[in-house]
């Protein structure tokens, strides 16, 4: 089948609708792909329209102060200090240095290597985990309190951000080789997705980097124009949800792709309420 080349004006009205309705930019990709549309081509003008702003991506989402942001530039855990690099408000960003120690980040690699997959999304459509366009990595997940560094790491993050253990999902690990990405996308659900029983909605993202990278694989926040480079042991909170049951679409974020070296990252994601 030859693919499609040009896009109609139909096409972009759809397309900023979707986008604005909080659809994942990749599922919006997905979907022209299976029509038809040229791969490239579909990326280029989904990301043409969010840099040009022809999307209204901030809506009426309301913020809201985060309880992190109320504890000073050092914040302690039970069991670390951990200094604040830097805060964004609009949208709710928070990077953090020595979140994890370097032994920690050691072990969490070390231990995750040998139980590597090809990474998957959940389709927005059908609710089902597939292999998706645009997320080239290896990953896998861990139970809540599955072995005594997890269960350590979840306890410190639960402090950080005040949110219970049981709202987290499982710990992640990712890792992305040379050429690996994760293009644009938001990490709440769509709102016909969202399972009440259990947890409801992604509310907030905690994302560690547990190595350096040589060049390339930076976290980038397109509408807001921040971009946050791999430090091992250091970590960015992001917060796209509120009290209100609102997301907020100015949280759409990438992982640029790796040019030298390699990358390893450990992800919660956190939910309104109890997953379990």
């Amino acid at each position: 089948m030859e693919k499609t080349k040009q896009i109609p004006k139909e096409l972009v009205n759809w397309i900023v609708q979707t986008l604005e309705s909080g659809t994942s930019p990749e599922a919006i990709v997905d979907a022209m792909i299976r029509k038809g549309y040229d791969q490239r081509l579909s990326y280029t003008m989904l990301f043409q329209l969010i840099r040009n702003e022809s999307i209204k991506m901030t809506g009426t989402y309301v913020y809201e102060t985060p309880e992190i942001f109320k504890r000073g530039n050092k914040i302690h855990t039970s069991d670390c200090e951990i200094n604040v690099l830097s805060k964004v408000e609009n949208p709710v960003i928070i990077h953090l240095e020595h979140a994890l120690s370097n032994d920690e980040c050691d072990e969490l690699i070390k231990m995750s290597e040998d139980r590597l997959e090809p990474s998957t999304v959940i389709d927005p459509k059908t609710g089902e985990v597939k292999l998706a366009t645009g997320r080239t990595s290896y990953g896998m997940s861990y139970h809540l309190h599955e072995n005594p560094l997890v269960t350590k790491i979840e306890k410190r993050i639960a402090e950080l951000t005040n949110f219970p253990i049981k709202n987290g999902e499982g710990l992640q690990i990712l890792n992305y080789k040379i050429g690996h990405e994760y293009k644009a996308h938001f990490d709440y659900f769509p709102s016909n997705k969202v399972d009440p029983n259990r947890g409801g909605q992604r509310v907030a993202t905690f994302l560690m980097y547990l190595n350096d990278v040589e060049a390339g694989g930076e976290t980038v926040f397109p509408k807001a124009g921040i971009s946050i480079v791999p430090k091992k042991g250091s970590a960015v909170y992001f917060q796209y949800g509120n009290s209100q049951g609102q997301v907020d679409p100015m949280s759409l974020h990438s992982s640029i792709p790796v040019i030298k070296g390699e990358k390893w990252v450990a992800t919660k994601w956190i939910r309104q309420g109890n997953i379990y």
